[in-house]
């Protein structure tokens, strides 16, 4: 018996990763489509990530992820739906993106946020004035050149209760 605990335990860190990895996730990833006029040499690539939705409690400590909810994400430039968990093919643009807005919907949840994109390695995602104020100062120093990401990491949206 205590051999088996030992083992779960040896496995446990592994599991977790390959779920912040989205090894357990079996979809394509999902593309976001280019809205009418924008050039396709916009996107320079994509990487792709994995995009949950989590509930927590008052705390924000970890409860579960909720899976199941339809999340549209959309910028001026870009639109993607989606059902979580699921990959993205998050898009790395040539010249600076337009934020991008979170929404998620399911019978019991929601969520809304904002993704904003930022220069290589200062990605910031949330609805905090710290977050606007980084994407506005990375703006000022980038040029079309430059490549944007909105994210580099697995993407966690916490949800709320859907008041009535």
């Amino acid at each position: 018996m205590f051999s088996v605990r030992i083992r779960f335990l040896a496995c446990l860190p592994f599991a977790l990763v390959l779920t912040a990895c989205g090894a357990d996730i079996s979809s394509e990833p999902v593309q976001f489509a280019l809205k009418p006029g924008v050039d396709p040499a916009f996107i320079a690539t994509t990487t792709t990530k994995p995009f949950r939705t989590q509930v927590t409690d008052a705390e924000g400590s970890f409860i579960r992820q909720e899976d199941g909810v339809t999340c549209v994400l959309e910028s001026k430039e870009l639109k993607a739906t989606l059902v979580t968990p699921a990959k993205v093919a998050f898009p790395i643009t040539r010249g600076r993106a337009s934020p991008m807005q979170v929404r998620c919907l399911s019978e019991d949840y929601m969520a809304e946020g904002v993704m904003y994109p930022g220069l290589s390695g200062t990605i910031v995602i949330g609805p905090s004035l710290a977050g606007v104020a980084a994407a506005m100062v990375s703006a000022g120093v980038a040029d079309a050149r430059d490549r944007w990401a909105y994210t580099d990491k697995t993407v966690w949206i916490t949800l709320q209760e859907r008041g009535e």
